[in-house]
């Protein structure tokens, strides 16, 4: 029975007993019935006044965070009138994947606390979360209910609280030391190497052989009558490429393993996370998608604000099932790449038409590393 009906389930007690202590001229009911009737106006006005000035947030700390980190949720309640709230319930869903790490067992998949508030007050909870996988997280629904000491009107609402956690993702396999030696990022070189801002253009100069078809000006081309080759500004930043592989083999329909595809996914973190700590430019590509009909997922280099948050947020969300094999998606990517190009591809079992793609590329000049979760397991 919800508020309202309590108040006029009172309402029509009262008027019976004060009818029957007037017919019957008996002095206990009437006042029992005025008794009834000020419980009843009690309960009406506090619906009213219940609610005014409580106002309630949450949100995650911090709002993105790797697998290993711990994560809180915080929530606050407020209460600005000069009315205090004699008792509040606080009851927060949490999605799938997220799990209350506080030692307390509840009847939901979420946080329940019970408390009082003084008048111009601010209660605040910081309630640990245990995170069992990658992904983007909301908090389902925040219900509040605030009721008088006798829990006569409870007042009930779902709040909306715009919470959302975003997962990075870890690998659960360790990467080897002899395959660490193999990556590009913080190799010594004896001297230092300028490459180039693909951000900043500098100027055009006549074609030589040798030079990558994307990096031809065809609209210049065109007035020149000749190749004309696009420079950028120099720099010493490099940039690499990781290339995912979400299929255990080819054909990708018949290689759909989600738990290695998983390894896969921890591996390009960590590999991103080496990178950029090495002051490398890091893009991704990877025969999945995020959405239908758009083709690989595919992130480029860059070195603008917030390309890092892009990135992350790729390797949290994307999808643990290949669309594709990886052979051709590599063989259109690599038609723009040249010399210098440095690629680290982690694919657990690359299969045959995969390897001749490396192979085409390395012949080409580029740096293309190869990684395996598998390979790392079974040595």
């Amino acid at each position: 029975m919800n508020t309202s009906e309590r108040r006029g389930a009172l309402l029509f007690v009262a008027t019976v007993t004060g009818l029957a202590g007037v017919a019957a001229s008996n002095t206990a009911l009437m006042l029992w019935a005025v008794a009834l009737a000020v419980i009843a106006g009690g309960l009406s006005a506090w619906s009213r006044l219940a609610w005014r000035g409580v106002e309630v947030s949450a949100k995650f700390r911090p709002g993105r965070a790797f697998l290993s980190e711990e994560v809180f949720l915080w929530v606050r309640i407020t209460n600005r009138k000069p009315i205090p709230l004699p008792l509040v319930r606080l009851t927060i869903w949490l999605p799938e994947g997220l799990q209350p790490s506080d030692g307390y067992e509840y009847p939901v998949r979420g946080f329940h606390r019970k408390f009082s508030m003084p008048r111009h007050s601010t209660a605040e909870f910081d309630l640990p979360v245990r995170v069992r996988r990658r992904g983007e997280y909301w908090v389902e629904k925040v219900q509040v209910t605030i009721t008088d000491p006798f829990d006569l009107a409870p007042l009930q609402r779902e709040m909306e609280a715009e919470a959302v956690l975003l997962v990075m993702p870890e690998p659960r396999i360790k990467i080897p030391m002899p395959i660490r030696r193999r990556l590009p990022f913080g190799r010594p070189v004896q001297a230092a190497r300028l490459f180039e801002e693909r951000e900043r253009f500098a100027g055009i100069r006549p074609y030589e052989p040798g030079d990558p078809l994307n990096r031809i000006h065809w609209k210049l081309t065109g007035h020149a009558g000749g190749l004309q080759t696009k420079l950028f500004e120099p720099t010493r930043t490099a940039e690499v490429l990781l290339v995912l592989d979400l299929a255990a083999g080819e054909p990708f329909w018949d290689s759909i393993f989600p738990e290695i595809a998983e390894d896969t996914i921890g591996w390009a973190s960590f590999l991103a996370r080496q990178a950029i700590e090495s002051g490398w430019r890091v893009g991704m590509v990877a025969n999945t998608h995020l959405r239908r009909g758009r083709g690989p997922l595919r992130i480029p280099t860059s070195g603008r604000p917030g390309h890092e948050a892009a990135l992350f947020a790729a390797l949290a969300r994307m999808p643990n099932e290949p669309t594709s094999d990886l052979a051709p998606v590599l063989r259109e990517m690599g038609r723009r790449w040249g010399a210098g190009t440095t690629a680290v591809v982690v694919a657990p079992r690359p299969g045959h038409w995969l390897r001749h793609e490396m192979a085409v590329l390395r012949r080409r000049g580029a740096d293309v590393v190869h990684l395996s979760p598998v390979e790392a397991v079974l040595r």
